[in-house]
């Protein structure tokens, strides 16, 4: 096959699937007159669509931008000749798009029936414009020696092309109808199954009479088997709705509008756009097409971006697949549901009330609290509910990528995700809550302005997350450095380069030893991948620096077990800590660090150093706001939580994620799961669909989980993984896969695509090792410039 072949097979498979996908909501919109009844009703026939119609058009968007690539002979003529046409269907397009968005921007009548009339007439009439567009393709139109159209907008008005003009919404309407009748419930299913029927059979007619007339005038073997398919799959369609198969129904219907795509383009074929002046001048996928090089290209492009078509239909298809009816849509002006916030005098403040509507009030903008926003958002009905987010912080920190922050492969604010521009359907508030009224169902939340806010709940969601585990060692609080934070990250990143300046600088080698000395503290994750990534930078920054070498680095991992990286199993972390010796860290195991005053580190095994750089990564607590919510709590201070993830005697308040204790129903009886990040971002969608359950009445379920394995990065180019228990990586493939699996989880398309972008780069380009350690103290220089100059003596 020749790459021109493929390209018009390529093309013929987008236009057949823009048909089937677009045709359906054509039908739907359609409906909205001739079925719906009232006001419920034509809600749920938009909803029926609401989650694809927009999707659908994309088909349309890539055959066009196909065409553009591989035909431009026929996308010009095609433009220049039919423009009028085009740009009626353009003009279609986008006033049926805006009628779905802006319907129910307000309650008035006349402002809704407006737009429906939009809906409607524009659903109606796109499809009689592009049966005409296609009716005259496949005809032809007059096109001389030169590829140009010479006939004017009169010509396009033959019988065939109306009658291709009126198939197309009969056959849409008809397509329509079937989906309605698979995708509701109730009495509109019914009326939309008998409907169905009566449009089918209509429909039927100009069809069949427009797919024969086709067949005699320009058909071919080829086509002749699609033309049959197309009338036996009409058939099967009836016969199915009527025997109330809706599934096999729309099978059918959908297989009728792609046969019938099909024979029109196996018609065309080896044309693209037919000459009825002579058919030496006709376009065809030979004269038409780009040059070959073009084409080679173009294939390489459409070979990644057609299955990312084909399956991002197929899993929002698949997510949006259940069926609804009247009594899923919530009543316009629902009653009232709990007190609106209240201002209090003084220094109490309120959002904008929300008398009807319950809150979810989620305490915590981390994992659990984010992602649960983000499902709710996407889950609740119209006027279902309010979410609202309180969190100290504006943003979600992404702490996987922390240690990479430290060695500069992240940028940090790539690492964050901004609460508001994320969550935009919900109400963020920046402060903490500071008590709750349990009975009353009442957060008091003081705001970082210092007011004083009272926010009513019908759901409380408890993601407050975990703060550094911290022991009574001397010296601790004064010297170490967490890592729970972008601004830590970014802190030690500087701290370390400025120790490398300050050991260039000096010839006292007391000063040197202590300015190049490392201590980590956990071998946990967040140790062993600080410790590994940061070593990693201090290599490449020293080549830059004359009195300063890797060998002069002394970079120590302290771990009170018997291993690292227990997650991993015991030959995995075996395997890292010997990586880790090999690049010249020193690992102690089972063993301590017991004082680090003025940054004299001593250790319980008797090894000494003075060290510049402490960094503690020895495990989490829950946050200690916790005690202030007066919520059963368990012995280390998580929140008691059922598998439901609700609090045990709470029904109302949830919980999940570092500041709780689940029950792991996948382990031994009476374990818990783990407080990381694996468990608070598979716990989120869950805690979500049970609050939603909530709300409607239904039993919520419980939180089970499989073991997806671990992952550890050790640097650039190196790592460590575990995936389901028994597959393990080492190396370059494990990096590999840490980088996908946490650049697909990183929160919103924005920041994946800049992660991936830094990662590209890093990989590309020299890393940039510069300390910016004012920033510790930003405001040192200009205090220093407006102090008083000492007058002179």
């Amino acid at each position: 096959m020749h790459l021109h072949d493929f390209w018009f097979l390529l093309i013929s498979f987008f236009w057949t699937g823009y048909f089937v996908l677009e045709g359906f909501d054509f039908g739907v919109g359609v409906l909205t007159k001739l079925l719906a009844r009232d006001e419920p009703e034509r809600r749920v026939l938009l909803n029926t669509i609401g989650p694809v119609w927009d999707g659908n058009e994309v088909w349309m968007i890539a055959a066009g931008a196909a065409t553009f690539a591989a035909f431009p002979g026929w996308y010009a003529t095609l433009f220049s000749g039919f423009d009028l046409l085009m740009f009626a269907v353009l003009v279609c397009l986008i006033v049926r798009a805006v009628g779905f968005e802006y319907r129910a921007k307000r309650d008035g009548v006349r402002w809704k029936r407006n737009w429906e009339h939009a809906i409607f007439w524009c659903s109606l009439l796109a499809p009689l414009l592009w049966g005409l567009v296609f009716a005259n393709v496949v005809h032809g139109v007059a096109v001389d020696r030169r590829q140009v159209y010479t006939g004017g907008p009169s010509g396009l008005f033959h019988p065939y092309a109306l009658l291709g003009a009126l198939t197309l919404p009969a056959l849409f309407t008809a397509h329509g109808a079937v989906f309605v009748a698979l995708k509701t419930v109730g009495d509109i299913r019914e009326r939309a199954r008998a409907l169905a029927l009566r449009l089918g059979a209509l429909a039927a007619v100009p069809a069949a009479a427009f797919l024969v007339w086709t067949q005699t005038d320009r058909g071919n073997g080829r086509s002749l088997v699609a033309v049959v398919v197309a009338l036996a799959a009409w058939g099967g369609a009836l016969a199915c709705t009527r025997a109330r198969r809706e599934g096999w129904a729309f099978t059918f219907s959908a297989a009728t509008v792609a046969a019938a795509s099909a024979a029109l383009f196996l018609t065309l074929y080896p044309d693209v756009m037919p000459s009825t002046l002579d058919p030496a001048w006709s376009l065809t996928v030979t004269n038409a097409s780009s040059s070959a090089y073009t084409l080679g290209i173009m294939t390489w492009v459409g070979a990644v971006f057609a299955p990312l078509v084909v399956g991002y239909q197929a899993w929002t298809y698949w997510v949006f697949r259940k069926r609804i009816g009247t009594r899923h849509i919530p009543p316009a002006d629902p009653p009232g549901r709990g007190p609106a916030p209240t201002r209090i005098q003084g220094t109490a403040m309120s959002l904008a009330p929300v008398p009807d509507k319950p809150r979810v009030l989620i305490a915590g903008g981390g994992y659990v609290g984010l992602y649960t926003a983000l499902r709710l958002l996407k889950k609740l009905r119209r006027n279902e509910a309010t979410v609202t987010v309180v969190d100290p912080r504006s943003y979600m920190t992404y702490l996987p990528f922390l240690p990479e922050a430290a060695a500069g492969n992240v940028a940090p604010r790539n690492l964050v995700a901004p609460l508001r521009s994320v969550l935009t359907g919900a109400e963020v508030v920046t402060g903490h809550v500071i008590s709750v009224d349990q009975a009353d169902k009442v957060a008091h939340v003081r705001t970082a302005a210092g007011d004083e806010l009272h926010l009513p709940f019908a759901h409380l969601v408890v993601a407050l997350g975990s703060i550094s585990r911290t022991f009574p060692i001397p010296g601790l609080a004064e010297h170490g450095i967490g890592m729970k934070s972008v601004e830590e990250a970014v802190s030690l990143r500087n701290h370390v380069l400025a120790q490398l300046d300050r050991a260039d600088s000096t010839a006292d080698e007391v000063v040197r030893r202590k300015a190049l000395t490392f201590v980590f503290v956990g071998g946990g994750f967040a140790g062993v991948e600080t410790v590994a990534e940061v070593e990693d930078m201090a290599r490449d920054a020293a080549r830059a620096y004359r009195n300063v070498s890797r060998e002069d680095m002394r970079f120590i991992l302290v771990e009170a077990a018997g291993r690292i990286l227990p997650e991993m199993g015991a030959d995995l972390g075996v395997w890292t800590m010997e990586k880790l010796q090999a690049r010249g860290v020193e690992v102690y195991l089972e063993t301590s660090m017991e004082s680090c005053v003025d940054q004299h580190v001593v250790l319980a095994n008797g090894v000494v150093a003075d060290a510049s750089t402490i960094v503690w990564t020895a495990g989490v607590r829950p946050h200690p706001a916790l005690a202030h919510f007066g919520l059963p709590l368990g012995p280390r201070g998580h929140v008691d939580t059922l598998p439901t993830l609700q609090v045990r005697g709470l029904d109302q308040v949830w919980a999940a994620g570092d500041n709780a204790q689940v029950p792991d129903l996948a382990g031994e009886e009476g374990a818990w799961c783990p407080p990381n990040a694996q468990h608070a971002v598979r716990q989120a969608p869950v805690l979500a669909d049970n609050v939603l359950a909530a709300l409607r009445g239904r039993a919520p379920g419980e939180y089970r989980h499989r073991n997806l394995g671990a992952v550890a990065g050790l640097g650039l180019h190196k790592g460590v993984a575990i995936l389901f228990g028994k597959v393990k990586l080492k190396g370059r493939p494990a990096w590999w896969f840490r980088r996908l699996y946490h650049g697909s989880r990183v929160p919103t398309l924005n920041r994946k695509i800049r992660v991936f972008v830094d990662w590209i780069l890093a990989s590309l380009l020299k890393r940039e090792t510069v300390g910016l350690i004012e920033l510790e103290h930003p405001r040192d220089p200009f205090t220093e410039a407006a102090a008083p100059s000492r007058s002179r003596t």
